[in-house]
């Protein structure tokens, strides 16, 4: 298992990795999109209408963030995967967990956690062969603490932590 800090200083340093990366992440906010849909759809009745409408804005932002990372492939000369899966390792750990508005909201809690400790290591890097990629994820990071503090908010003391720690294994993710 690796630090998120030492994934990023390996991933940056190989552009193979670094293409292939980029285009999950493009392909990863479409899918928190879809995710979030099928949230609503399912358990959307349990939500109150400003849950519902958090989830909603979330959404909308993690649409946004999917056409900044279009902007970032095309600005690196890179295309988006054809007929990209939007099959999550992690998801496919977590999701089976979620039977009420709150676990999906626990789900979100802490998949946001885990977004936001790769997303401050390359908000801060000064590293000038990727400022385009940090000024893209400074401008995320925002977004994305707004995530995790509602999800912990609308998540009323669900946890999920067994199955999100499985999420992590799939990853090879160590949280330090």
């Amino acid at each position: 298992m690796q630090t998120s800090k030492e994934w990023w200083e390996a991933t940056k340093a190989d552009d193979n990795k670094l293409e292939h990366w980029l285009r999950r992440q493009y392909v990863g906010e479409m899918a928190a999109v879809n995710l979030l849909s099928e949230l609503l759809i399912k358990f959307g009745n349990q939500a109150s209408e400003s849950e519902w409408d958090d989830v909603h804005k979330v959404m909308v932002q993690e649409a946004t963030h999917a056409k900044w990372m279009k902007k970032l492939l095309d600005g690196r000369g890179i295309s988006p995967e054809e007929g990209a899966s939007t099959d999550r390792r992690y998801w496919a750990e977590v999701k089976p967990a979620v039977n009420s508005f709150a676990e999906g909201c626990a789900a979100g809690y802490h998949a946001e956690n885990m977004r936001l400790e790769r997303i401050r290591i390359i908000a801060a890097d000064t590293d000038p062969s990727v400022s385009d990629l940090q000024k893209t994820f400074a401008n995320i990071l925002p977004h994305e603490e707004w995530h995790e503090s509602v999800f912990d908010k609308m998540r009323h003391g669900h946890e999920l932590t067994r199955f999100h720690e499985r999420g992590l294994e799939s990853l090879n993710l160590l949280m330090v």
